[in-house]
Order: C-alpha cells, then sequence, then structure tokens
C-alpha cells in the first residue's frame, strides 16, 4: 500500500514460522526437534559439564523469550551471557546445563514439567527448549536455572486444538526497532494489553555502524558471527523488549538489516565479495537469539517460512520475502519505471514457497486467512511514476499471479499484513493491481516502526498518498504498533501509536480504530 512513500527512504527497513500439521507436531518448512516435554533440544557439539559452573555473574541479561506454540508445546528460549557484548558472552567455551521449569502459576507452585537443556558455546550457549505434554488453548509460566541463578519469569501459551472453534485472538503487529534512531517505547504500552501473540514482521536488528540520533550502535557494519551476535545482544539488552517477551509468545520473520540493506535472495544490497558467508553468519545468529521451532542452519540456506493454526478462527502463512527473491529491477532505487518494469516476472518468494502459500491457503478451512510477510502489497506507485522497488511494487507479475489466485479460489476473508516502511496505514486490495475500479479482494494492514524514524518528506509522502482511493488510513510520521483482535464475525484493526520514540518512555494512544466485516472484502466503510 505505501511503497511510495518509501520511496524517499533508501535505507527503509526493507525486513518464521513452521509449517504445522497434525497437533504437536512440524511436519512443513521447518524440521522440529523433538523432546517429551523433559529434555532439553539445542543440539550440541562436545560433551556436557554436568558439575557446579562458577560463573561471574547473572547469565541471563538477555532475558528469555518463548515462541512458535503449538496446541501441546511451545519453543522456550534464553541465551547465557553474563557479559553480553563481549565474544563468547563472558561463558566458558564448553557446554553447560540448563535447567528449566514450566507451571501453572508465577509462584510455580504448580509444576508440570521440567528439565535440562544444553546451552552450547558453539551456538553462543543459547537454548532451545521444545515443552510438550502441555494443553490447549492454555497459559504457562516458565523459567530457567543455572548454579545459583535464576531467571525472571516469563509467560507463555499454547494455540487452540486444530478442531477447536476459538471465539477470540488478540495478537500485535510490530517491525523496525533501530537501536540508534529511538527507544522501544511502544513495548511499554504493548506490555499492558492482554495479547495472545506477537507477530513480529522483521528488522529486529539492524547490520549498519549508524551513531545517532538517539544512541549508538558503537561498532562498525557487522559482517561476521560475532558482529551479529553482539548487535542481537545489545538489543536484547533493552528492559522494554524483554518484558514483551515475557509476556506472551512470539512468531518472527525477518526482513533485510538482520542481514543487510536490500539484500535479494544472494546477492548484498550494494554487493560484496563473499556475500553468502555473511548470510550463513547472520542466519545463525538469528536462531541463536530466537525462540524458534527449528534446528540450527548449517550454512547460508535456512528455510524459516510456515503457518500457524488458531483453531478455525485463523491461520497465519509466514513468509520470507527475502531468502528467495530476484534482484530488485530498475537499479532498486526508488524513482520512475524502466521499460522492464511492467513485465518484470521476478519473484519474491521462489516458486517453492509460492506454491506451498497458494496449496495452503487453497485448502485451508480457517474463517481468517492471514499473509504475514514483510514488505508493502499494495498498489502505491502512482501509474509508475514514483516506485519503491524493493516492495512488492517492483514485482508486478508476481504479485498480479497471487491476486489472480485469491480471486480465482474466491478466498474470503484475506489479510496480509506488512511492515517495513516505518510508516502505518490500512487499505483495500483490488483484484487488479493497477485498476483502482477493480473489486475488493482482500485488506493490507501495514505496521509503522517500534523506533526507527520517519521516512523523508513524511508529510508531503503523506498527502500523496492518503488521496489514492484504496487507502483507508496513512500515518507518516508517528512510532507504534498495530492491536488486532479477531472474533469469528469481525477483525478490529487498532493503530496505536506513541508521542515519540526519543525517549526511554512515552504516552500513547489507539490513533484509530477500523474494521473488517467476515464474509465482507475489505475494510468496512466508515
Amino acid at each position: 500500500m505505501l511503497a511510495a512513500a518509501a520511496a524517499a527512504k533508501n535505507a527503509a527497513c526493507g525486513s518464521p514460522g513452521d509449517e504445522t500439521g497434525d497437533e504437536g507436531s512440524s511436519d512443513g518448512s521447518g524440521t522440529s526437534v523433538t523432546t517429551s516435554g523433559s529434555t532439553g533440544d539445542t543440539p550440541t557439539t562436545g560433551e556436557s559439564t554436568t558439575g557446579e559452573i562458577e560463573l561471574p555473574s547473572d547469565p541471563f541479561t538477555l532475558g528469555t523469550a518463548s515462541g512458535d506454540p503449538l496446541p501441546d508445546s511451545v519453543i522456550l528460549w534464553t541465551r547465557l551471557a553474563p557479559t553480553p557484548l563481549e565474544p563468547g558472552g563472558g561463558m566458558p567455551p564448553e557446554v553447560v546445563v540448563v535447567e528449566w521449569e514450566v507451571a501453572t502459576d508465577d509462584a510455580f507452585t504448580d509444576i508440570v514439567t521440567s528439565g535440562t537443556a544444553d546451552a552450547d558455546p558453539t551456538f553462543a550457549h543459547s537454548v532451545h527448549v521444545d515443552v510438550g505434554g502441555l494443553e490447549p488453548d492454555s497459559w504457562y509460566w516458565y523459567r530457567f536455572k543455572i548454579g545459583s541463578y535464576t531467571s525472571a519469569p516469563g509467560r507463555t501459551r499454547t494455540t487452540p486444538a486444530r478442531d477447536a472453534k476459538p471465539e477470540k485472538l488478540r495478537f500485535a503487529s510490530a517491525c523496525c526497532q533501530s537501536y540508534t534512531e529511538g527507544y522501544p517505547a511502544a513495548y511499554i504500552h504493548m506490555a499492558e494489553e492482554d495479547l495472545d501473540l506477537v507477530v513480529f514482521l522483521g528488522d529486529y536488528i539492524y547490520e549498519n555502524a549508524a551513531t545517532g540520533p538517539i544512541r549508538s550502535h558503537g561498532s562498525p557494519v557487522v559482517f561476521d558471527l560475532e558482529g551479529y551476535r553482539a548487535r542481537y545482544a545489545l538489543y536484547k539488552s533493552q528492559p522494554e523488549l524483554q518484558a514483551m517477551h515475557a509476556r506472551c509468545p512470539w512468531v518472527f520473520l525477518w526482513d533485510d538489516h538482520e542481514v543487510d540493506n536490500d539484500y535479494a535472495g544472494d546477492l548484498a544490497g550494494e554487493g560484496e565479495p563473499d556475500f553468502l558467508l555473511r548470510r550463513a553468519a547472520a542466519y545463525q545468529a538469528f536462531y541463536e537469539h530466537m525462540p524458534l521451532r527449528l534446528p540450527p542452519p548449517t550454512g547460508p540456506d535456512y528455510k524459516i517460512y510456515g503457518t500457524l493454526h488458531w483453531g478455525d478462527l485463523a491461520t497465519f502463512w509466514l513468509v520470507d520475502t527475502r531468502q528467495y527473491r530476484d534482484d530488485q529491477i530498475c537499479g532498486g532505487e526508488p524513482g520512475g519505471a524502466c521499460p522492464e518494469w511492467p513485465t518484470y516476472d521476478g519473484t519474491l518468494l521462489g516458486d517453492e514457497q509460492e506454491t506451498w502459500l497458494q496449496d495452503g491457503m487453497r485448502d485451508s478451512d480457517a474463517i481468517w486467512k492471514v499473509i504475514a510477510n514483510q514488505v508493502v502489497f499494495s498498489t502505491v506507485n502512482f501509474g509508475g511514476t514514483f516506485i519503491n522497488f524493493d516492495q512488492w511494487d517492483g514485482y508486478p507479475v508476481a504479485r498480479q499471479r497471487l491476486l489472480d489466485f485469491i480471486a480465482g479460489e474466491a478466498l474470503e476473508n484475506v489479510v496480509i499484513l506488512s511492515g517495513d516502511l516505518h510508516v502505518g496505514g490500512v487499505g483495500d486490495i483490488g483484484a487488479i493491481a493497477e485498476d483502482e475500479e477493480s473489486p475488493v479482494v482482500a485488506a493490507e494492514i501495514v505496521t509503522t516502526s517500534i523506533s526507527s524514524s520517519s521516512i523523508d518528506d513524511a508529510e508531503a509522502i503523506g498527502g500523496l498518498v492518503a488521496g489514492l482511493k484504496r487507502i483507508r488510513h496513512f500515518n507518516a510520521v508517528s512510532r507504534g504498533y498495530v492491536s488486532n483482535e479477531l472474533t469469528r464475525e469481525q477483525w478490529a484493526i487498532r493503530c496505536f501509536t506513541i508521542d515519540g520514540a526519543d525517549t526511554p518512555t512515552s504516552p500513547g494512544a489507539v490513533e484509530i480504530e477500523l474494521f473488517i466485516d467476515a464474509g465482507v472484502p475489505g475494510i468496512r466503510p466508515e
């Protein structure tokens, strides 16, 4: 929708999930590491240290997190790092054993399962525990222990059973949390909501060497594994982010800045030798710092796309528009169309992922069919006069192919989640991308950034975009997130914005509330 807005922003926050089949299993795009609910499952490469280990200080400096929930399991995460910004995180170069517990209460008087997991230096002493044997649609508390140290407790939950008919789902969508351009104050407000889930749409970290305007990365552009580890540690050291991770499970997409700005497949944003070595390092660091239902990557390829089911109420297809895409056309810089653009048949998803997406949507019995992706889908190219080639606007044939599929299958209640551009917006999507009069077949919700700065000339761009027929809401200047409440009858969209990200705390409020009615494509008229 808002691709033109980002055209003025050359360093746009350009950016997983697991394909779940039967309840409690992983059978598609990712391979789950299975446990019985009493053992850890971080892969190890050496012998564990079973005796008492002496640590210089609290190793839980990066907090804890949970993610990729299923009806009977959830992934728990932590990384041991007494001094997280130093190489090795201040841990000894050996495998150590971490205890974990899951309870029904925050006092841990009713522990339902517990076990141990190995924290391996090969993976930065990160821990990924697949806790099985849990009840569907249920809340739990979890914590980790090592030696005399105990982590702060986290709160997590399972999804409803696949054949369940839930009445409601509340989730937040968020993206683009530049450390140097602002504080993640929006998370303070998000943590006050009663959310079931967070869907993160990419740019969890930024790889650049920025030194302001608010804070500094304090290190050069990141190219290697230690550099990416330190950058994740810097971001995860923020208490606001840690607190939100402790509130509920998250699911994740990456975008470009987890690796390199505007990269496309195996091509760096600005070209560089050995880019795939850099991508391999970045993907490993991503695994090490996220609660993923996936084994660690073994090179520069890492299949993270997948689905999340919420009973029959909603299915999310979390897609990867970075790893498999063709290069941006017309030189890649925002501007007018080149002769090749109208018929450019480059892909954003790749053939395999596109087939997987269409097969899943065609077979779905979910009321709400949600495509969670990184970049803006809607048409905002002003007739080809001003195009951001990094968005779906830059891949016109691939976009129209997906629209033809949605219209041809007569799919109902299709909603696309997007981020990337540091702007917020809501709009309708027509069956023919370049025809504003074509029938509405879907809606798009674009989430503004948590802390990343506004685009250049935001007010002028806002005036242009707000005048487009399909756009129902647009805000190019505010930071925040979107709070979504789904029922069997409607989808409530609440765009939450804060006054500013230049201080650790900031007032905030719901800027606008819009609705989608089940069975009626697009945004409800006001």
